[in-house]
């Protein structure tokens, strides 16, 4: 799990993401990063009704992801919303091809670069 101060809660705050930040996708999932004002990254994971209607299912995708991208926390650059949507059913995708997924993502995005 994320520090609190790592994540991107208020809907206000994922909003601005959607609309200011830099899109960078890969198949099923995509990203859209914008800078912030903050000494930290803050994180979230949309994972919505239309990937699968079950809560336990969007979960386990959202647990994943986050597990994904707290392993690579440390080489993220600080200072940057990152939203991560996820489009289709991800939950049987081995572990390795979610982190190149995510890793992917990020660098079309070009984070670091915005």
């Amino acid at each position: 799990m994320l520090a609190a101060a790592n994540r991107l809660r208020k809907p206000k705050d994922i909003s601005l993401v959607y609309r200011r930040g830099i899109y960078g996708g890969v198949g099923d999932l995509s990203v859209k990063v914008a800078p912030n004002k903050l000494v930290v990254s803050r994180l979230v994971v949309v994972v919505g009704k239309k990937v699968d209607k079950r809560a336990v299912v969007r979960n386990v995708i959202r647990r994943r992801l986050v597990g994904v991208a707290q392993e690579m926390w440390a080489t993220l650059p600080p200072g940057y919303d990152i939203v991560v949507s996820v489009h289709a059913d991800l939950s049987h995708r081995p572990f390795p091809e979610l982190r190149r997924m995510l890793e992917d993502a990020l660098r079309r995005a070009k984070l670091g670069q915005v």
